[in-house]
């Protein structure tokens, strides 16, 4: 059993006797993960997946996707939501695999001063960016016969959005993204791949 962390990614390899079949060992897997689950973070980004590869097998075919014409983040997004979905699809193709994710996010570049000076901490933004982007259902529309989930997407989607959003009341004043920072669109992560 091997493992390997990068910054939000972690990978762990457990490797099986060649007379261990391989669909048990894969099951057995499934089931240590599923009885480990509550230990795990309850903000991780995504669930643990599991994987059946040969490790002696190598990459038939390496695709590098780029553009002069759009951000990184809408090239990944196509390699994410349509390239990747396209190619696991092929007959014959065991793993898909994508590397150098540049995932559309809205950064803050926040002022340590300016939060400081308003008696602000970075704890306080964070809580509120992460209410101001709860998207859940509003409520229910009920008839004799159906129900109705009402749904509204009230995330924020733009910089602007970001900048005006209030995160404190100081002196009868708002104090809002813009006073502290400003949000600018880019990746989730800059550090993992070169813009």
């Amino acid at each position: 059993m091997t493992s390997s962390s990068t910054l939000g990614f972690t990978s762990v390899t457990v490797q099986f006797d060649l007379s261990r079949n391989v669909d048990g060992a894969a099951a057995d897997v499934l089931a240590a993960i599923n009885a480990a689950g509550g230990q795990l973070p309850p903000n991780m980004t995504y669930p643990p997946t599991i994987r059946k590869v040969n490790p002696a097998d190598t990459p038939i075919l390496v695709l590098a996707v780029t553009s002069d014409k759009v951000p990184l983040t809408t090239v990944d997004a196509y390699a994410e939501d349509i390239l990747f979905q396209k190619i696991s699809q092929i007959s014959g193709v065991g793993l898909v695999g994508i590397g150098g994710q540049q995932k559309a996010g809205n950064p803050r570049s926040g002022q340590p001063a300016a939060l400081a000076s308003r008696g602000l901490s970075l704890e306080t933004v964070r809580t509120v960016l992460g209410e101001a982007n709860v998207d859940l259902p509003k409520g229910t529309l009920n008839s004799k016969q159906q129900t109705y989930t009402l749904n509204t997407n009230d995330q924020l989607q733009t910089p602007e959005a970001y900048n005006n959003l209030i995160i404190a009341y100081q002196n009868g004043s708002p104090v809002r993204v813009r006073d502290i920072g400003q949000a600018v669109d880019g990746p989730e992560n800059d550090l993992l791949a070169a813009g």
